[in-house]
C-alpha cells in the first residue's frame, strides 16, 4: 500500500514538473525575441511538443516492428 502511494506521488510530483517545464518554455518563447530560427509564442512551443511526439511515435513503431521481426524469426516464421 505505500510503495503505491509512493510511486503515485512520485508521477504526481514528475507531471507538476513537467507542467512548470512547459509553461516556463510559453513564457520564455512568447518574448517575442526566440533564438534564430525558432517559431515565437505558443505555437512555437506547441510545434516544437508536436515534433517531439512524433519522434516518440516513429521511434515506438520501429520497436515494434523490431519485437515483431524477433519474435517472427524466433518462432521461424520469416
Amino acid at each position: 500500500m505505500r510503495l503505491r502511494m509512493l510511486i503515485a506521488l512520485v508521477i504526481a510530483i514528475l507531471l507538476l514538473l513537467f507542467i512548470i517545464i512547459l509553461v516556463a518554455a510559453a513564457l520564455l518563447l512568447s518574448t517575442g525575441n526566440p533564438p534564430e530560427g525558432e517559431i515565437s509564442g505558443t505555437y512555437g512551443l506547441v510545434y516544437s511538443i508536436e515534433a517531439v511526439l512524433a519522434e516518440m511515435i516513429d521511434l515506438g513503431r520501429e520497436w515494434i516492428d523490431y519485437i515483431a521481426g524477433q519474435i517472427a524469426r524466433l518462432s521461424g516464421n520469416l
